[in-house]
């Protein structure tokens, strides 16, 4: 038992990653999957099948026969079906063995008996299958039903009133179920079949490929391999609709995004589970300390999920951008034209910004080094402040000191110029001077950050100014020195 529980262990360190691994391999192929909606549309639309071309795709509407039967193993006859899924099932004992080696049963319908201990001896005997006609009609177009390809929505077949086949007599009906019962107390190894179909419609149209008169699948983009085969990513366009033109393109639009949000929410689950088996093996070893062991747990947990849900959706919006190369295009083209913009708005600023240097240079009647312009961006704040509503108080001085902080002058820096404004006040001239200077001197350097911006403007609304009234001192300053 010990060795069993030691290979559970660390098998997480390969499960897990394997999980990551295959989620984002499905969340990825989701995204750049074939989209038979898309390719259904780019057909053309023929009224007569002699309109159609030989070898190249086409969609054609018409009647369908809704009284056409299919024969059944069990069943003998289905009338008014395009499809017929036949489900089987057995009542046996599922085992459920944790990462810890500790071992859950219970009883449960299965698709096929699993192999265990309990379920020695038991034999399925029912079988599940897919049943379809050799071919459709459509109008007067023959379609051929290989590798046929169906959106409409499946119904539950009732099979009370139908004729069952020989070896279908010894099965009951209960519910929507033919039961076959062994007689077993506990109902163990009772088998059941359920029937799923896709009722014919009065009118269809068919999307595909014609190849010697008939409708055949256009295999052109045809995929393979475990994950097309997980998320149903065919690549085939051989559809057919209920419904004329239009609705039946409107019933796959709505199937192909149903499916890939479904892949995605499921696939970023497997994510995150697959995260949370690798790290929850990592600190395995701590979770039989008390209180650490629920920390671990949890942190395992957090981990995952902070890795996992991140990861799951960049590559969703990646795979998303590669599927749609029209959509990546606009946004580099944004991404271009942004920083285009940002390149001339920063080269305003700096022209600006030596407007205004030059001009309070003549002002000041020397050169002003960076750090003096910091130093008179808070004195002409603590002007503004002192000489507002509510003059230089504890609530102006805390603004005071934090835009001091944030200009970036050190620690002796803003100690000295706090002590100044302190002991030597600024003169109280009107709020809204000591504002265009302080605006003026921001803009002296040439760059003038948004936490600037916002710095500037909550001093301003503390000395009475609100937002629109400070919006337009800032665009009338700017503009001066355009215009200058």
């Amino acid at each position: 038992m010990a060795s069993s529980k030691s290979k559970n262990k660390a098998g997480g360190f390969v499960v897990g990653p394997i999980l990551v691994v295959l989620s984002l391999g499905a969340l990825w192929k989701n995204e750049t999957r074939f989209d038979y909606h898309k390719a259904a549309k780019k057909t053309g639309h023929v009224a007569t099948l002699e309109q159609a071309v030989e070898g190249q795709n086409f969609s054609y509407s018409g009647e369908m026969d809704t009284s056409r039967t299919l024969s059944g193993k069990y069943i003998e006859t289905f009338t008014g079906y395009l499809e017929i899924r036949r489900s089987a099932e057995i009542y046996c004992w599922d085992r459920d063995e944790d990462s810890d080696g500790d071992v859950t049963w219970r009883k449960t319908w299965m698709s096929s008996v699993e192999s265990n201990s309990r379920n020695s001896g038991l034999r399925q005997e029912l079988s599940s299958g897919r049943m379809l006609p050799s071919s459709y009609q459509v109008g007067d177009l023959e379609i051929t039903a290989k590798q046929i390809e169906f959106v409409d929505a499946r119904v539950d077949i009732d099979p009370a009133p139908l004729t069952r086949t020989a070896e279908g007599e010894r099965l009951t009906v209960e519910g929507d179920y033919l039961m076959l019962r062994k007689g077993k107390s506990d109902n163990l190894g009772d088998e059941r079949i359920g029937y799923r179909a896709i009722p014919i419609p009065p009118r269809a149209t068919y999307f595909g490929r014609l190849a010697g008169g008939r409708g055949v699948a256009d295999t052109s983009e045809a995929q393979s391999g475990m994950i097309n085969s997980i998320i149903q990513n065919t690549g085939i366009l051989h559809h057919l609709v209920a419904g004329e033109r239009e609705t039946a393109l409107s019933t796959m639009k709505l199937h192909i995004q149903r499916l890939k949000w479904l892949v995605r929410g499921i696939g970023s689950a497997v994510t995150v589970f697959g995260m949370i088996f690798f790290f929850s093996s990592l600190v395995r070893f701590l979770y039989g300390i008390p209180v650490i062991g629920r920390i671990a747990e949890t942190g395992a947990f957090v981990l995952a999920l902070l890795l996992g849900l991140p990861l799951a959706g960049i590559t969703i919006v990646a795979g998303w951008l590669v599927g749609n190369p029209i959509a990546l295009v606009a946004i580099a083209l944004l991404l271009i034209a942004g920083i285009v913009y940002a390149v001339r708005l920063s080269k305003r600023q700096r022209k600006v910004g030596e407007q205004f240097k030059q001009e309070l240079e003549t002002e000041y009647g020397h050169s002003l080094s960076p750090t003096e312009l910091r130093q008179n961006e808070v004195r002409e704040m603590a002007g503004m402040l002192a000489a507002g509503e509510n003059q230089l108080g504890a609530t102006e001085s805390k603004a005071l000191d934090r835009f001091a902080r944030q200009s970036g002058l050190k620690r002796e820096e803003r100690e000295e110029v706090m002590r100044e404004v302190q002991e030597s006040p600024p003169p109280l001239h009107s709020p809204e001077i000591h504002l265009r200077n302080l605006i003026r001197m921001a803009l002296a350097d040439g760059r003038l950050t948004p936490q600037e911006v916002r710095s500037i403007r909550d001093a301003a609304t503390l000395a009475g100014y609100d937002r629109d009234q400070f919006r337009q001192l800032m665009n009338e300053v700017q503009q001066r020195a355009q215009a200058a």
